[in-house]
């Protein structure tokens, strides 16, 4: 089959697409994972996949381990579906790596990624990332004849993003998956005489600074400015709630 240009089209808009967030774009990780993307030299595709990540056109994005399936939003009435796998590692290569190197593994669980284990993995063989082009199985229903088209790049970039800020993302799609916590390290209940000797912080922005970015959200202002409003909101009222005022109705629910 011949190779066809076709003219670009306005993609049409999505309301609540996924959005990347601040993150750790300097992040080492992320890096690797543009460096390999730009190295693929697939000229106006790239820097439109960038727009259309940056845009919010992806409806959605699943990681599963050696997988990640998308749906993007481009000038057809409906979302192209963009896929992009991966063999998974090893896990009987990875898993005695770990377990000999507790720190390491204690880090990866707590959701960092220092760079001992890429260090670790090329040791043994493996690579968190890919290198050659063919590393990346890449398919997209759009008409255009490039892989990665303008769709795949968006989702790579999305999901390079969002690693960024939760590199579980990257060790996820790459089979390194870790248990949930169990049951018993939910918060304890706190008695009620216990949270009267608490001392009320006057920034309402700690909890949502401690949360950090979300990978990806669908809101149009940043993740973190909105949430902080939302608790300096709320703050006030519990500050009011204990110094005895029980009204706890924001102004627009009064009469």
């Amino acid at each position: 089959m011949g190779k066809r240009a076709f003219a670009p089209r306005q993609a049409k808009t999505v309301r609540g697409g996924l959005r990347p967030q601040s993150g750790r774009r300097d992040a080492w990780w992320r890096r690797r994972l543009m460096e390999w993307l730009e190295g693929l030299r697939i000229g106006p595709r790239l820097g439109r996949g960038r727009n259309y990540a940056q845009q919010g056109q992806i409806r959605a994005l699943t990681v599963r381990p050696g997988q990640i399936d998308a749906e993007v939003q481009g000038a057809e009435a409906a979302p192209y579906y963009v896929s992009l796998r991966m063999a998974p590692l090893d896990q009987g290569r990875v898993r005695p790596l770990l377990r000999a190197r507790p720190m390491l593994m204690a880090r990866l669980a707590a959701r960092a990624l220092p760079i001992a284990l890429e260090e670790t993995l090329a040791e043994a063989g493996m690579s968190l990332f890919p290198h050659a082009r063919d590393d990346l199985a890449m398919a997209c229903d759009c008409r255009d004849w490039a892989r990665p088209c303008k769709h795949l790049a968006a989702v790579f970039c999305l999901f390079a993003d969002a690693s960024a800020a939760d590199p579980a993302l990257l060790l996820r799609f790459r089979g390194i998956v870790f248990p949930d916590a169990p049951p018993n390290l939910t918060p304890r209940a706190v008695p009620e005489a216990e949270i009267l000797r608490l001392h009320p912080s006057t920034d309402a922005g700690l909890v949502p600074r401690r949360l950090g970015p979300l990978p990806y959200w669908r809101g149009d202002e940043p993740f973190q400015q909105t949430l902080e409003s939302a608790y300096r909101r709320a703050q006030g009222k519990a500050l009011a709630a204990l110094d005895g005022h029980a009204d706890l109705r924001f102004p627009e629910d009064t009469p």
